[in-house]
């Protein structure tokens, strides 16, 4: 048996005091009645002592109840295991290195592996290791089940093989996920661990703890009371280190075009002892392009960067000056001029004012965004297959050409979008020949007086772009004309915005692999103000966009990040590759919209039958912010912080002996039925001291 508190038990004690009192209790002599005292000269009564126990059996009573109460109360329970087994229990440990950008800085890296071997010459056999890494993800390398299963020689020497192979990477530092990642696989090895369910929970967390890393996890994450967080950090004896920045313009957020000088923020750490730096292109002779900048620790400062002679084959831009040079490199892409082909079938005016078409290309005109190309075709004449094939958007206003609709049906089927914009209640032929549907109910709506819109869908992806409240107001948009069209009748339809009198504005109908996207008013003064809002070029360029003739490739990426690979339908994805900056090819597998293997530095291209398109992945400006962060934020954060001490060790045994002796009496209660035989004893006591102190009259009877 044993006890969660047996410091109590010293109440035991406390039985000397009964004994005490039944050897020095002091009587008087045995009195004589009689019956007159007037004439007998009255005395002090005459003591005596006694060093003899009286009543044995209730002081045996009563030093039972003070040792039943005494263990009670220190909270007996019956150990399945000895007590020296579980002060030996075993360890669960997770090795958590740092593999960022970051700890690229000379010196850390060797750091680490020490600080992992010091830690594991303090491993006993029966602990359990688990080693994980970590940037931006985190990842096993050695889980505690092969830990478990490897020989007890070869436990520590496969830790460091492991790590042997291993090196920092160019991502970003997510150390809250970091560490939710390890306290819930602890969880998850005592759950399915049922010899060692109990010990030691231990964090060795081993990395050098930048302000850049994230603790965004932490913040919604409650942390386990019994999980200890040690911390291991490592330094770099030198401080300084600038950090690079491309800052792209608004204007232009695909990057510089020919003619534009990168801007290029420098920002200084604040215990930097340097405060002067240089910005060279590679490539570039060393006295021409060189650029000095002055920043004083703490700061930041922006400078225009002189384009290279030839951008095409210039791409990285170093800075020098500074002690650590893992993101000392910036690479820039130079922005794309993507050729968009925009197909135009109607019966307008190219120059005329109020015609849909003159207001088509004056957007595509002024816009200052891809090089765009609107091309014309009377809706009466026949469209032949390679148009609509080149053409990566299609608007039909007139087209009456049967065999030209029956192409456009086609091209929709195979994955395309064409917008349709209805000038008029005639437009039903062209919407049921593209949608295949008959009986189309179409109407010219009453044009009492204007219409305006009344329901937007702004979730919906050609709508996203108006999402912010500062975009989303169309109040100043108003349609004198409009069709009513009945989509009761089309089987998939959503609307996409409904008038303010719920007539259907503009909705999508899909078709095979591809989706008609309807207007039921132009944008032309005569039917409406459209063309002349602030909302008219943006919805062009969605519509782009959704149909997939906008790449949305930006130029600039960090490591890790996902890039998304907008392609025209008809070209195969399997023909579709990635050329990495070390020269290696990845092969989109099909249907794959995004590229995740951002994992290094550099200039990307992504090589498909439509050409070679660049962008550029740079390290995370988060990672050079190498400072140290506050360890307080993880103590803000719930995280028991305990220094890799032995003595904190042993405190730390001792207290999981301690969890588990009472998570072992919380089940047992035993001190409820030791209470239960204090009571009894109690109640004897009571009993036999009532009956022993009773007077002598009671059990003789009353002299006479």
């Amino acid at each position: 048996m044993s006890f969660l508190y047996p410091l109590l038990l010293a109440g035991v004690a406390a039985i000397g005091v009964p004994i005490l009192l039944h050897m020095i209790r002091r009587h008087t002599r045995k009195r004589v009645t009689f019956s007159s005292l007037m004439f007998v000269r009255t005395t002090a009564p005459r003591l005596r002592n006694r060093s003899r126990i009286e009543n044995l059996s209730l002081l045996i009573l009563r030093c039972l109840l003070l040792c039943l109460l005494a263990i009670a109360f220190a909270r007996p329970l019956l150990s399945r295991q000895a007590p020296e087994k579980m002060t030996h229990q075993g360890r669960r440990i997770v090795l958590l290195v740092d593999t960022s950008a970051s700890m690229r800085r000379a010196g850390l890296w060797n750091q680490a592996m020490a600080e992992v071997r010091s830690v594991l010459s303090d491993v006993e056999p029966i602990d359990r290791v688990c080693l994980m890494t970590f940037d931006q993800s985190t990842q096993t390398q050695i889980g505690f089940e092969q830990w478990a299963t490897l020989d007890l020689p070869r436990r520590a020497a496969a830790v460091t093989d492991c790590l042997a192979d291993l090196s920092p990477g160019w991502a970003s530092t997510d150390l809250g996920g970091a560490l939710t990642t390890a306290a819930e696989a602890i969880e998850d090895d005592e759950v399915g661990d049922g010899d060692q369910p109990g010990g030691i929970r231990q964090i060795v967390l081993i990395g050098d703890l930048q302000q850049g890393c994230r603790l965004d996890a932490l913040h919604t994450y409650e942390w386990p009371d019994t999980t200890e967080l040690v911390l291991r950090p490592v330094e770099c004896a030198k401080a300084t280190n600038a950090a690079l920045e491309w800052v792209i313009h608004r204007r232009h957020p695909t990057g510089p075009d020919g003619n534009d000088a990168p801007s290029i923020r420098v920002t200084n750490a604040p215990e930097a002892t340097a405060e002067q730096f240089q910005l060279r292109w590679v490539d570039e002779p060393a006295f021409s392009g060189t650029v000095d900048v002055y920043v004083p620790a703490g700061r930041s400062a922006v400078v225009k960067v002189p384009k290279p002679s030839d951008p095409s084959t210039t791409n990285r831009l170093v800075l020098t000056g500074d002690d650590h040079d893992f993101d000392n490199t910036l690479y820039i892409a130079p922005r794309l001029q993507q050729q968009i082909n925009i197909l135009y079938i109607g019966s307008d005016e190219p120059n005329d004012p109020r015609d849909m078409l003159y207001y088509v290309r004056q957007a595509f005109k002024a816009s200052g965004g891809p090089n765009a190309r609107v091309s014309f075709r009377q809706g009466g004449q026949t469209l032949s297959a390679s148009e609509a094939t080149e053409a990566h958007l299609i608007i039909a206003a007139d087209v009456t050409d049967m065999e030209s609709l029956a192409a456009l049906g086609r091209h929709v089927e195979s994955g395309e979008t064409v917008l349709l914009a209805m000038k008029s209640a005639q437009a039903m032929t062209a919407l049921s020949a593209l949608t295949g549907i008959a009986n189309i109910n179409c109407e010219e709506a009453d044009a009492g007086r204007y219409a305006m819109l009344g329901q937007i869908e702004f979730a919906h992806p050609l709508l996203a772009v108006f999402s912010d409240p500062r975009f989303g107001d169309f109040t100043k948009v108003h349609f004198w004309k409009h069709r009513r069209v009945d989509l009761a009748a089309v089987p998939g339809a959503r609307v996409l915005a409904r008038y303010d009198s719920d007539d259907p504005a503009w909705f999508e109908v899909p078709k095979g692999r591809g989706t008609v996207l309807v207007l039921t008013s132009g944008w032309h003064p005569t039917d409406s103000d459209l063309a002349l809002s602030s909302k008219f070029v943006p919805l062009l360029y969605s519509v782009l966009e959704y149909g997939g003739a906008l790449t949305g490739t930006q130029a600039q990426y960090f490591v890790g990040d996902p890039v998304p690979i907008s392609r025209p339908t008809a070209l195969p994805s399997e023909n579709v590759r990635i050329r990495k900056p070390d020269g290696s090819a990845v092969v989109l597998e099909r249907g794959a919209e995004t590229f995740t293997q951002t994992d290094m530095p550099g200039i990307y291209g992504i090589e498909s039958l439509g050409g070679i398109r660049q962008f550029a992945v740079n390290v995370p400006v988060s990672e050079s912010r190498t400072d140290p962060m506050e360890i307080e934020e993880l103590e803000k954060l719930g995280l028991s912080l305990k220094p890799p001490s032995p003595v904190v060790t042993g405190q730390l045994a001792k207290a999981a002996i301690h969890r588990g002796m009472a998570e072992t009496e919380g089940k047992q209660k035993l001190w409820r039925w030791v209470l239960v035989a204090a009571l009894v004893a109690l109640l004897l006591e009571t009993w036999l001291a009532g009956w022993l102190t009773r007077p002598a009259s009671e059990s003789r009877g009353e002299p006479t």
